[in-house]
Formats: structure tokens, sequence, C-alpha cells
């Protein structure tokens, strides 16, 4: 779209026409649209008469801005200093402890984030601010009154962002910076789909909402402090997982670091207890299973048995990581028999599950009002026809793999998937993952047979089941695939995929373990500027 350069422009007003053709009103820019096949067609777009052939139309005045160059310098000149400080004392010093480093570059990076990603911008982030701020004020679970899962909340809950909530810039962040909760005042919100959550992965955010109002009624304040104290909890809990895993750290460190679990941690998304919880499990298990002077006892049982009810109440999805207790040796249990290790699996497992089949039974009341019904008929036609499922299944994964992998590994961030990486920053990051995984000898003929098979066939249940809740709770009766299914929701289980590559390729390393580290830490701090940078300019 070409403008040319303007004199003696102060004050004065210039119009572009826009004209979409056949487009209603509810459909603003958007220029695709689908019809009542699903099937997706191109909508004409014309500018001062003349179609545009572009599927997307993006104009901003960033670079011609002062103000706003100003503010990208002003956050970027400062992160680039750090990183640079950081990556010199990353190459130069020795033997730096892997959680160290980790608690360094994370914590640098994701206040960087946290500023940099506008309040609500996050995935679902509104809906999560709702259902975090019911859990503060002691509604655990949302109540439901005529068909209407809502609660009663202050005013300022809702008036912290604006009407189109889900294109915050930092402009509307400001212009909210003053909105007050106004507590006498109540109005009835909705946390929608958030309500099928447990309360459980809502306790950072609630706590730190709590904390937010003993000293301040601002209620943009009260939700950064939820974003903060989510951070700060994610970064502790999976620094303490690098920390303990006797092996393989930095396939914990990299993911952690993929821009899309960052903007997670950052945010008021329960994703990220979902997936430091999964970390610290399969390093805990990792832990008792290879720590040649650590066996389980009672203080062990109830430490998995905790995490376990955790993650049951996390995501159903991810319930089949307690199966990973089976690869702890039997000679790690007080009766060193199988017998002693399945009787302790089946217990821990089972109290997990059955609080999980109970939240399930509980939440199943918010589906019914969004489904229509449309759950029960799934369910049904998938125990019809199992092996039609399953064909749907893979054809699912067929045609969206490349967009699973991409996004997987950070391509589209934020609601809306307005913040495009490509596929430069994902790439960037499978290899070097991949690389390290495979060039990591530690992970060389440390398992046994059984070992790996039972990680594969964890691996494969959440993977089904991922696919299989998303057919169930979010597929329209005839698709012809599974729809809502995004590559973050594999992030849990992405160092048990790394795991069974490095563990199966027996390739020897020729380069110093020390480099490989000093390599892969210093890349995702370099990397994860060029994402801050995006998320900036975005948003300006």
């Amino acid at each position: 779209m070409k403008f040319k350069k303007q004199k003696d422009s102060k004050d004065k007003e210039y119009k572009i026409n826009i004209y979409f053709k056949d487009l209603q009103d509810y459909d603003k820019f958007y220029t695709l649209k689908y019809n009542n096949n699903t099937d997706s067609q191109q909508s004409k777009l014309f500018i001062d008469g003349k179609e545009i052939k572009s599927s997307s139309l993006i104009y901003q005045d960033f670079y011609k801005s002062p103000e706003k160059t100003a503010i990208y310098y002003g956050l970027m000149i400062p992160l680039n200093l750090l990183v640079i400080l950081v990556s010199i004392i990353i190459y130069n010093k020795k033997d730096m402890k892997i959680e160290n480093v980790y608690l360094m570059i994370a914590t640098i990076i994701c206040i960087f984030f946290l500023i940099a990603m506008p309040t609500f911008r996050s995935h679902d982030e509104y809906h999560h601010w709702l259902k975090a701020y019911e859990v503060s004020i002691g509604n655990l679970i949302t109540p439901i009154e005529n068909n209407v899962a809502g609660s009663n909340m202050p005013e300022g809950v809702s008036k912290v962002l604006t009407f189109d909530w889900m294109h915050m810039t930092y402009k509307d962040v400001k212009e909210h910076l003053n909105v007050q909760l106004n507590p006498e005042k109540v109005l009835l919100l909705y946390p929608e789909t958030s309500a099928v959550y447990s309360f459980v992965q809502y306790i950072p955010q609630a706590i730190g909402i709590i904390l937010a109002r003993f000293i301040t009624s601002n209620a943009l304040l009260i939700t950064y402090a939820g974003r903060i104290v989510n951070m700060i909890v994610s970064i502790l809990i999976i620094y303490f997982a690098i920390k303990i895993i006797p092996f393989g750290k930095k396939l914990l460190l990299i993911p952690a670091m993929i821009p899309i679990a960052i903007e997670g941690f950052t945010s008021l998304s329960p994703d990220a207890l979902t997936i430091s919880i999964s970390f610290l499990y399969i390093a805990y298990i990792m832990y008792l299973a290879f720590d040649k002077n650590k066996y389980v006892g009672l203080k062990e049982k109830l430490i998995l048995l905790v995490l376990s009810i955790i993650i049951a109440l996390c995501k159903i999805v991810y319930i089949p990581l307690v199966g990973l207790i089976l690869i702890i040796p039997k000679e790690k249990f007080k009766n060193k028999t199988n017998k002693s290790k399945i009787i302790n699996f089946i217990v821990i497992a089972g109290i997990a599950l059955a609080l999980n089949l109970t939240w399930l039974a509980i939440s199943s009341r918010y589906l019914a009002l969004f489904r229509e019904g449309d759950s029960k008929i799934q369910v049904l036609l998938a125990l019809k026809n199992p092996f039609k499922y399953i064909q749907l299944l893979l054809y699912t994964i067929d045609i969206n793999a490349n967009k699973y992998l991409l996004s997987l590994y950070g391509a589209e961030l934020g609601w809306g998937e307005f913040i495009q990486l490509n596929s430069l920053l994902p790439y960037m990051l499978l290899i070097i993952y991949t690389f390290v995984a495979l060039t990591d000898d530690e992970l060389k003929n440390k398992f046994k047979t059984y070992q790996l098979v039972w990680i594969m066939l964890v691996t494969l249940a959440i993977i089904g089941l991922i696919f299989t809740s998303l057919y169930v709770q979010w597929t329209t009766v005839g698709s012809t695939s599974i729809l809502g299914v995004q590559g973050r929701y594999f992030l849990p289980i992405l160092p048990l995929i790394m795991i069974i590559l490095g563990a199966l390729t027996k390739l020897k390393s020729f380069y110093k373990i020390e480099n490989v580290n000093k390599f892969a830490e210093i890349s995702l701090l370099v990397l994860n500027i060029y994402t801050i940078a995006q998320i900036i300019i975005i948003h300006l």
C-alpha cells in the first residue's frame, strides 16, 4: 500500500477508503471467510477501485513514529546489553551448573516477555483472568445458574481491557492504567471455556491477585501481579526439575525457553503450571530411577502422589505420565519385587485417576453449556466406528503435522496469532534441540528396553488423548478432521520425545559437552531477542 511522503501535513487528515465486496460487518478486515461446508474461500478486496490479490492487509506507522521507536529502543537496548553480558558470563565461566544458567537466562527473558506482551494478548488470557480472579475470591468451582456459568466480580475486572480485547496494544494498556476494581459495583462475568479447568491450575495467579489486592485496587496492576507470581512459580519449578534430573538437563532447559512456553509462564495461562509440573514429574521419575543412592520410601511415594494428583487435575490428557513410575527399577522399592512396584503404581495412579474423573464429572456440566450435545454424539461415533476414528486421527496429523511442529516451537504467539515468527525461529530451535539430544552421550545405553518401551507408550497415550479430547470437546459432528489441536499441547511431553530420540540414536559426539551447553544457552538467548522484538513492533 503506497503512500507518498507528505510535506506540510500538520493538522491535515488523510483518508484511505477500503471496500470489501460481499463481506458482512462482523468480518471487519479479515479477507478469509468460511461457507456452510467449512471450506475456506477467499473474498475480494478493493482499494480505490483496484482489486488487491494479497490475502492480508497490514499498515503500521512504527518506522515513522518517534514515540514508538523510542519505546522500542527503550526496551530493546537494555535487553541486548543484558544478553551480551550474560552471554559473556556463560562463555567464560567454566563448570556453570545448567540449572543456574536457566535461572539467569529465564529470569531476564521472562521479565522482558512479560513487559512486551500486553495484557490479555496471550492465548485465552481474558478468560483465564476471569477464572483466576474467580478462584481468588473463593469460587473454586464456577457457579451455574439458569444454564449460565459465571461469578459476581467487581466491575473493574471487566473494565480493565478494551471491548475488542483480542487486539490490545500498548496504547490500550496505557488508557486503562487508572481503572479501579470498584468492588461496590458487581457484575456477573463469565469465564466461558476456562470454567472447565480445575482451580488447581490457577492457584499461583490467584495468590498474586490476592496479594495485590492488599496494597492496591488498581485493576491493571492486579492482573500483572497474577502474571508475575505465575512466572515466578513456573521458573522455580523448572529450576528444581533441571537440578534433580540426573542426566539430560538440556532436554528440559531448551523446551522451557521456547517462546510459546515463555508466553504461558508470563501470562495468566494455566499452561504455566501444566508444563512446569510435567517437567518436574519427568525429572523426579528419572531421579528415582537412575540415582544410585536414591530409593522409593514413604516420602518419595507421597511426593509422587502429590505430583500425580496435580497433573491429573491440570489436564486429563497428561495423566498417562503416571505410567512413568513403571520405569523405576524394582530394586528401588522396599520389597525389591515387581509386585511391590506395581502395587505402588496402582495406588498412586488410582487415586490420581479417581480425582481426575471426579473433576471431569464436574467440568462436563460446563462443556454441555456450549457444546449442545455434540460431545456425546462424538463419543458414540468413536466407540461405534473405532477404525474410522483412527483414520480421522491419522488424517488430521497428516494434513496438520507441519503446522503443529511450527506452532510447538513458537511460530505463532498471542491471541489470534498476530505475532508470526514464520519458520526461521521454530526450525532453528528444532535443529538445536535435536542436535543436543543426538549428541548427548549421557542418554546412550542409559535405558533398558522395557524402560524405553514404557516411555514410548506413555508418550503415544498422551498424544492419543490430546486428539481424542479435542475430538470430543471441540470438533463438530461431521467434521473431516479433528479441530482445535495446537502445537503447544505437546510441550509437556517434548522432553520424553527427545529422550527417546537420543537414547535410540547411537551417534557418538565429537563435541565437548561444555561447548554444546554454551552453544545451546547463548542461542536460546539470542533467538528470544528476536521474538521479543517482534512482539514489541506488533503492539506499538
